[in-house]
């Protein structure tokens, strides 16, 4: 079953919520995880089938920007969700910490790596993004991947300063943005009136230097998940100096 159809299931498309108050939205994203039959099908909808290509070259973005960045030992998968990259990051030989509000999605991660993943098994904490239990400078580097897309501006930055201040030096997120064609061709479409609900809230890349300053941090390097085609930035930053 397709991720949207999957997703309408329980009336919470991306496309469906355009127009709804984006802090209720965040909410209801926030229950939608933790319901376990969700969880149970999450890796079907998003990582298998027709899309494991997609996902295979996210974890190709993932691996240079950790290589750009050196020797990462520790990192925070945050949220880590159903540990789509953990058993590749522990392959590598990084230690993870897995951090998620869902200790639904969180138990099918455990189950992935039960079914055989190699290396040092990663722990696992629930908390919010926001507000994190762990020391300043905890990890190497901070990896937040398919998360952004559903939290306002406001939130973003939020996650931002507390990724920056559990991390030494690194974080990863990924930014869906507005310059890809895809997204250009849907604020148009709805623009004439062939698209019901407006265009997903996409940035510029002006929009996420703001956002990286605000939490203190600054653009070591962008990777393209598929270069023209693609709306999502994997973005390696670093704190910034004094």
């Amino acid at each position: 079953m397709p991720a949207k159809e999957g997703e309408r299931q329980q009336g919470i498309s991306e496309d469906d919520l355009q127009g709804v108050d984006a802090e209720r939205y965040y909410a209801i994203r926030k229950q939608f995880y933790r319901d376990p039959k969700i969880a149970e099908s999450y890796d079907d909808h998003r990582i298998s089938g027709s899309r494991s290509s997609r996902h295979r070259a996210e974890w190709r973005a993932i691996r240079k920007a950790l290589a750009r960045a050196g020797s990462v030992r520790e990192l925070l998968d945050l949220p880590t969700g159903t540990g789509r990259f953990l058993a590749q990051l522990l392959e590598a030989g990084v230690s993870v910490t897995g951090a998620d509000i869902s200790r639904e999605m969180m138990g099918q991660a455990r189950a992935r790596l039960d079914d055989g993943a190699s290396g040092r098994a990663p722990g696992f904490v629930q908390c919010e993004a926001e507000a994190m239990p762990f020391k300043d400078g905890a990890f190497d580097c901070v990896a937040s991947i398919r998360f952004f897309m559903h939290l306002t501006p406001e939130v973003r930055v939020a996650v931002l300063r507390e990724a920056a201040r559990v991390s030494r030096r690194w974080v990863l997120v990924d930014y869906r943005h507005r310059h890809a064609p895809r997204n250009a061709f849907k604020r148009w479409a709805h623009a004439l009136g062939l698209r019901k609900t407006p265009a997903p809230p996409r940035v510029s890349r002006e929009q996420m230097h703001e956002e990286l300053r605000a939490a203190g941090l600054q653009e070591a390097e962008i990777f393209v998940v598929t270069p023209v085609l693609s709306d999502k930035w994997f973005v390696l930053a670093e704190k910034a100096g004094p």
